[in-house]
């Protein structure tokens, strides 16, 4: 396992749903979901995840903070994004429309008429989205891991964050390149010296002066939006 820098141009700039970027190690997760999926559906066996379950420990190619068996809190060593140039300001306004699907409607009730659900009133008419996007010409993440690993999995991923059907987000290249300078918890953990990168649990931050952010409850490690891996840690610093 080496110390990384990976790199990801971005013309368009990248929508987030939360105040700093994407998660490098949920990216990962995500490709190895997916093309475990795509094996299963050419196996004839096409399988789903539920949310009430406990998603199971993907093998991604990046280096551990913790012991998954002892430490509930342990997370993999990448940062999340860092975009450059730096997000100081207010986030470019994005508008999408939206508009009700009638053939989905008709699965709850086939008595639905093509004039029985209004476009201009009502609960169902169309609708106007803001979209918060951040430009950004490069988003960069600082990881401990295999870098042939992931590279491969990258090649997967033409672009991240959300609206990606619409063209946001859109990745042109990718790059990998190994940083022997870094110390690997830095690079496991910052965005740069001194700075926190990822959500990270208190243990990890008692020998260090890093700058974070407040100290709240957090998901550390993919999936993300399930709770299983909630716990108190801080905020990465803005």
């Amino acid at each position: 396992m080496r110390a990384l820098q990976i790199t990801a141009t971005t013309p368009h700039g990248v929508v987030l749903s939360r105040p700093w970027g994407v998660a490098l190690d949920g990216l990962l997760a995500s490709v190895l979901w997916h093309r475990r999926k795509w094996a299963a559906r050419a196996a004839g066996e096409p399988f789903t995840y539920e949310h009430t379950q406990i998603p199971e420990m993907l093998d991604l190619p990046l280096a551990r903070c913790g012991d998954p068996e002892h430490d509930t809190d342990w997370h993999w060593m990448a940062t999340f994004a860092d975009l450059h140039p730096r997000l100081n300001g207010d986030p470019d306004v994005r508008w999408r429309t939206s508009r009700t699907d009638r053939t989905r409607l008709q699965h709850l009730s086939p008595a639905i008429g093509s004039h029985a659900v209004s476009d201009s009133a009502g609960r169902y008419q169309r609708r106007v989205v803001p979209v918060m996007a951040h430009p950004a010409t490069a988003l960069t993440w600082r990881a401990v891991g295999d870098p042939d690993g992931i590279r491969d999995l990258l090649d997967d991923l033409p672009s991240i964050g959300k609206h990606r059907g619409v063209g946001e987000g859109l990745v042109t290249s990718w790059a990998v390149r190994e940083t022997p300078d870094v110390p690997l918890w830095d690079a496991g953990h910052e965005h740069e010296p001194g700075v926190l990168g990822r959500t990270t649990p208190p243990r990890c931050l008692d020998d260090t002066d890093t700058a974070t952010g407040p100290l709240a409850s957090a998901t550390v490690r993919p999936p993300y939006l399930h709770p299983v891996s909630r716990t108190t840690a801080y905020q990465p610093a803005r």
